[in-house]
């Protein structure tokens, strides 16, 4: 099913959106602008990681205080008690996300790591770029295995800059890639989990968008739109109707289906057809 999000203004008065998608049931994310609330100590059953936009505030833990800024990025664990507030009067901007704390759990175990990392405040440009890819992933239109694919990526990268993971990341075995590979050719059109090709490759799925990019030069989810352009090239030469070949090839409607074939082939599928 696709996402359903609100949208903000471009100005800055307050306002809020949120963003989910019924086939990421593990993640929401919440986007304020202009925001002049003030929060009472409370917890969230998630862990919950946000980045500062704009303005400034105050990040409070049970022992210790920290002053936040534009970039800074914040981690906060399940159920632990912190607020964040700005000064008086003033107003912030900031993006959260809430992430179920078993998925991530076993995301992280798949990746050697037993244990979430603490409650912390990251400054560093890269986690600030990684909530960026994190918020443009499900805030857009794509499809969950792409979503779910840059939401992993970004979320194990993230990790690896906190100083309390002392893991690498990047160890992993070698998995059964052409496994992978057959499996999207054969099944291109369907809607597929990353986690059943993790399961066919024998690794967690942080390890399989790694090794599948590095061998590949693209995500599995990228490999497969390449597919299915493929397929509908196919169905073009033969004279289908673009309406047939957008729904044949598994594209949720035409204008998706427009976008992605242009991006891959320069020119819409209309044009294609005409030349073809």
């Amino acid at each position: 099913m696709p996402s359903r999000q609100s949208s903000l203004p471009s100005a800055c008065a307050p306002a809020v959106a949120f963003w989910r998608d019924d086939d990421l049931p593990f993640c929401e994310g919440r986007r304020a602008v202009g925001s002049v609330s003030c929060y009472a100590p409370h917890t969230h059953p998630t862990f919950s990681i946000g980045v500062v936009d704009a303005g400034a505030s105050t990040f409070s833990l049970q022992q210790r205080k920290t002053q936040i800024r534009p970039g800074d990025v914040v981690l906060i664990g399940a159920d632990e008690v912190h607020s964040c507030n700005p000064g008086d009067r003033e107003s912030w901007g900031y993006r959260m996300f809430h992430l179920d704390r078993q998925w991530l759990l076993q995301l992280l175990q798949e990746s050697g790591i037993d244990a979430l990392p603490a409650s912390q405040v990251l400054r560093s440009p890269r986690a600030a770029a990684l909530m960026d890819d994190i918020t443009a992933a499900m805030s857009g239109k794509d499809e969950a295995l792409q979503k779910e694919t840059v939401l992993i990526a970004a979320l194990c990268e993230l990790f690896g800059i906190c100083k309390e993971a002392g893991v690498d990341l990047h160890q992993a075995r070698p998995a059964d890639l052409q496994s992978v590979r057959d499996y999207l050719q054969g099944h291109c059109c369907d809607r597929i989990a990353l986690d059943t090709l993790a399961q066919l490759a024998g690794v967690g799925r942080y390890q399989l968008i790694r090794q599948f990019r590095a061998q590949f030069g693209m995500t599995p989810h990228a490999l497969q739109l390449d597919m299915r352009i493929n397929l509908a090239r196919d169905f073009l030469r033969r004279g289908a109707s673009l309406a047939d070949v957008a729904y044949r090839t598994g594209f949720a409607d035409q204008s998706h289906f427009h976008r992605i074939f242009k991006s891959r082939v320069a020119a819409t599928p209309a044009q294609y057809q005409l030349i073809a």
